[in-house]
């Protein structure tokens, strides 16, 4: 892959590692002119990478960028080709990985929380495929990272990605992740999960004792109405005296009874319609 530039000037190495802490990408007051032609040129290159990769998968849109770069932990390793005899050289592919949180679920159906080294982006020129390009990209990446082929995790690899992987490190079988993750068996032998670290000692505690609880009292329906005692009524008193005269109920038979004046023993204003 060619450039309008010379990729000479910052990749100097036959596979140079840009991260956010290179010297190009990092803000500076102080950066000459020059320096500023170059960081452009960079940007350029990776931007391009990208987007020649997202093709190659058929994706809709570039995982690899510089913004990406700049704002998280990943690593880009980049291949330029040192036979190379045009003036500005020539790229031949990159490799991108990157640390991540994630969920997996093991073979014994458990899921756990672990933080490996993923690969996120994985690009050969096709003109240069089939040569070894890739091996040593691999190669120099998991000697850089300390790292083997079954501890890492692929992101959404391709039909050509898994025969890579049969190929180079004799690892066939993939096991799927719900979060379209690829991982080898030999992932979870060799890898320590997140959720498995000790507590310190003053944090741990004994095996936590459940109390008993005590059964909710129920009460039937039957028993509820026919155990319930009954309050039995007070019976009627008759009223004080005077009002339990009989000048002034109306009884039958009771010739004052007719007649209001009878009643009123206390002289009270009588009224009438």
């Amino acid at each position: 892959m060619e450039f309008s530039f010379n990729i000479n000037t910052f990749l100097k190495d036959e596979i140079t590692v840009i991260d956010r802490n290179h010297d190009l990408l990092r803000y500076s007051f102080t950066r000459q002119p020059k320096e500023n032609s170059q960081r452009g040129e960079l940007i350029e290159l990776i931007n391009k990478l990208g987007t020649k990769s997202a093709q190659a998968q058929g994706l809709n849109g570039a995982v690899t960028s510089v913004e990406q770069l700049v704002s998280s932990e990943q690593r880009c390793y980049i291949l330029k080709d040192t036979n190379c005899t045009r003036p500005n050289g020539s790229v031949i592919g990159f490799l991108k990985v990157g640390s991540k949180k994630l969920f997996f679920i093991n073979p014994d159906s458990q899921q756990v929380e672990v933080t490996p080294l993923c690969v996120l982006d994985f690009y050969v020129n096709e003109a240069r495929q089939r040569q070894g390009h890739g091996y040593k990209l691999f190669s120099f990446m998991m000697q850089k990272e300390n790292t083997s082929p079954g501890s890492l995790a692929i992101d959404r690899p391709s039909e050509k990605m898994l025969g890579f992987y049969k190929k180079r490190f004799s690892l066939s079988a993939p096991i799927n992740q719900p979060n379209n993750f690829v991982v080898f068996r030999d992932f979870f032998s060799s890898y320590v999960p997140t959720t498995s670290k000790q507590w310190p000692d003053h944090l741990k505690r004994g095996p936590i004792k459940l109390k008993a609880v005590p059964k909710p009292l129920t009460v039937e329906k039957e028993s509820f109405f026919s155990s319930t005692p009954t309050v039995p009524l007070k019976a009627k008193t008759a009223p004080p005296e005077p009002f339990n005269s009989s000048v002034c109920s109306p009884a039958v038979g009771n010739p004052t009874a007719s007649n209001p004046a009878a009643c009123n023993e206390f002289n009270l204003p009588l009224f009438y319609n």
